[in-house]
């Protein structure tokens, strides 16, 4: 069992202890508040940094931010749309900082009116366990995000190494490591020099994670190879102007590394490729990145 499920279990436990601290909204929709925080609740405009589980009734978490470590902002609405907003976003306007609560609705109640998608099962009931970290202005949010990003991705770029470097002595490969975190492996030496900023390099690529998932490929014969390919795209070598472009930060790092003509297999730890973004569904947040390159052309 999941440590995140047996606090939920824990702390619905508690709840049942609890039960002068119940709680009504407007609409009708009752919260048992586990901790009590500060007293102080937010104002229309200012935004609730919480962290947030979900699960249904049949025990599948939806989503987790205590495990992520990346609380979620929500923003308290106007005044005048109380009455009438979803059940979920009328909470927000009774709780404090260090509030710490649950409360179970309907899935219907849970999508605040936006239809279920197909196949989705109506009659489940979602239980939400939330924590209030933090209420502030825009600005402040601003800044304390950053600083959230920044924090989390150094702990994670920590971790990613950790796993790529462990990967690595156990498939007994080689590989340079870089002062970024990158780990490559050239596996065709080009000539010249690396790449260097400003420079466009035309690269062709094959992604896949570090799980060995292929998601993308530059090359028609891989793409086909993989079961992905798209008659309508075009196959050739993809134009990246070094620290220019609009491209994860790995490549760039890569290609800084590398000359024309050569080859190599590149290890992206997730900071340095999508961070805690979920790309698709093979690139889900944290995922690390490995991409098998060529320096066509460096000009």
């Amino acid at each position: 069992m999941k440590i995140t499920n047996v606090l939920f279990g824990l702390l619905l436990l508690l709840c049942v202890a609890c039960v002068q601290s119940e709680k009504e909204t407007p609409g009708g929709l009752k919260f048992s508040v586990l901790k009590a925080g500060d007293g102080k609740v937010g104002a229309p405009g200012q935004i609730m940094v919480a962290h947030l589980q979900i699960k249904d009734s049949k025990d599948s978490v939806w989503s987790d931010t205590y495990k992520d470590g990346m609380p979620i902002p929500i923003m308290i609405g106007d005044s005048a749309q109380a009455a009438t907003e979803p059940k979920i976003l009328q909470v927000l306007r009774m709780i404090s900082k260090g509030d710490s609560l649950v409360f179970t609705l309907p899935l219907r109640d849970f999508l605040g009116g936006q239809p279920p998608m197909p196949g989705m099962d109506t009659t489940l009931n979602m239980t939400c366990l939330m924590s209030v970290r933090d209420i502030m202005d825009r600005q402040a949010y601003e800044q304390y995000q950053m600083k959230l990003m920044e924090d989390h991705a150094a702990k994670q770029l920590v971790k990613d190494i950790a796993t790529i470097d462990a990967y690595l002595t156990e498939k007994g490969v080689q590989a340079v490591k870089a002062e970024s975190g990158l780990r490559y492996v050239i596996t065709k030496a080009g000539t010249g020099e690396n790449g260097q900023p400003g420079q466009t390099a035309s690269v062709n690529y094959s992604g896949y994670t570090l799980e060995g998932k292929f998601f993308d490929s530059s090359v028609k014969e891989v793409a086909q190879a993989n079961g992905l390919y798209n008659p309508g795209r075009p196959y050739q070598p993809y134009d990246v102007t070094i620290d220019q472009s609009q491209v994860i930060k790995g490549w760039h790092e890569a290609l800084k590394l590398l000359s024309k003509g050569s080859k190599a297999t590149v290890y992206i730890p997730s900071p340095l490729g999508y961070g805690a973004q979920q790309r698709s569904e093979v690139i889900v947040p944290n995922t690390i990145l490995v991409f098998d390159m060529e320096i066509v052309d460096l000009k």
